[in-house]
């Protein structure tokens, strides 16, 4: 039984993270988005701004063909 409640999280966590990037890169609906990228998120990117208006800006500045098409989760 704790083998499936562990795939249950699993797959609910691959869940959430599917969510929270087509919400940002491709819906790009940045007040939603919010719910899953913290104020405290830390941008380790040096070519991407710091914290999570680095990211968003990076984002915004993106041309809007961008998609993220997940692979393997």
């Amino acid at each position: 039984m704790e083998i499936n409640m562990a795939n249950s999280i699993s797959e609910q966590n691959k869940a959430l993270v599917l969510e929270a990037f087509d919400t940002l890169f491709n819906k790009r609906d940045y007040e939603a988005a919010v719910r899953f990228w913290s104020d405290t998120y830390i941008q380790h990117s040096a070519h991407i701004e710091p914290g999570r208006e680095g990211l968003f800006d990076l984002i915004r500045s993106a041309p809007d063909t961008l998609r993220y098409e997940p692979g393997i989760v």
